[in-house]
């Protein structure tokens, strides 16, 4: 199988002691490329070690919405230079975005916005995809995100149908957790998307199709399952389809 997981964070502190293994275990389950996004100056380093380390793993490079509502100017200076620095190690720009979910504050949701612009303009002069982050602020997302030239995939996007049809006329795409097995929003998502629209991630170690347990890319083909489901399609032209949309976008 040509499986794909095009958001995840296999930086994250749980999976220090066997990343090993789990590399191992989800390349054995037909795991083809995972992309580890970065949420931080400091995590975006650890991605493009791990990504050096493992074939499997493509680097994107990102700052976490939360974090970006804080930035002052010359830190923002300093994660553009990094990205576009580090250009030729990276398949994408991510995980950035808006988050009105945990970030309540008007000042620092404006700063998010105005962040997100900034590295819109960095991905359209370096040609890279952007991996969007989009809590509580779909809408809003959605309609700064038309400001990009380049591959927009909206991440766990958990929109109503207004902003959902939106960004499927803006052409974006979608990644879908391996949650969607737990969860009518992301079947819904599928269905109104389809299938040249979608891809698959995990946000691992987040999100895994059972409640509290530990998330890897191994899960990816219960996705698969639960979209041929949803879409009435074999599981075998969904992996097909979201593989040729991954290369599309990402190689």
């Amino acid at each position: 199988m040509n499986l794909v997981d095009v958001h995840a964070h296999y930086t994250y502190k749980n999976f220090q002691k066997d990343i090993d293994e789990t590399i191992s275990r989800m390349e054995k389950a037909g795991v083809k490329k995972v992309i580890t996004n970065g949420l931080s100056p400091k995590d975006n380093k650890e991605v493009l070690k791990l990504a050096s380390k493992y074939k499997i793993v493509d680097a994107a490079l990102g700052i976490y919405p939360t974090e970006a509502g804080s930035l002052s100017d010359k830190e923002l200076k300093e994660i553009l230079k990094q990205i576009e620095d580090n250009k030729d190690k990276i398949v994408a720009i991510g995980e950035v975005g808006l988050d009105h979910h945990w970030t309540k504050d008007k000042k620092k949701q404006d700063r998010q916005k105005e962040v997100l612009r900034e590295i819109i303009k960095l991905a359209n002069k370096i040609k890279k995809p952007i991996i969007v982050h989009s809590r509580k602020a779909e809408g809003e997302t959605v309609e700064i995100m038309k400001e990009a030239k380049v591959p927009v995939i909206m991440h766990c996007f958990c929109g109503k149908a207004e902003p959902t049809k939106e960004a499927i006329e803006a052409g974006f795409y979608f990644s879908i957790p391996t949650m969607i097995v737990r969860s009518k929003t992301f079947k819904k998502l599928v269905k109104r998307a389809g299938l040249n629209r979608l891809l698959t991630e995990t946000d691992a170690p987040f999100l895994a199709p059972k409640a509290g347990e530990r998330n890897d890319a191994s899960n990816i083909t219960q996705s698969i399952t639960k979209i041929s489901e949803v879409l009435e399609k074999t599981e075998k032209e969904v992996t097909q389809k979201i593989y040729s949309n991954y290369k599309k976008l990402f190689t």
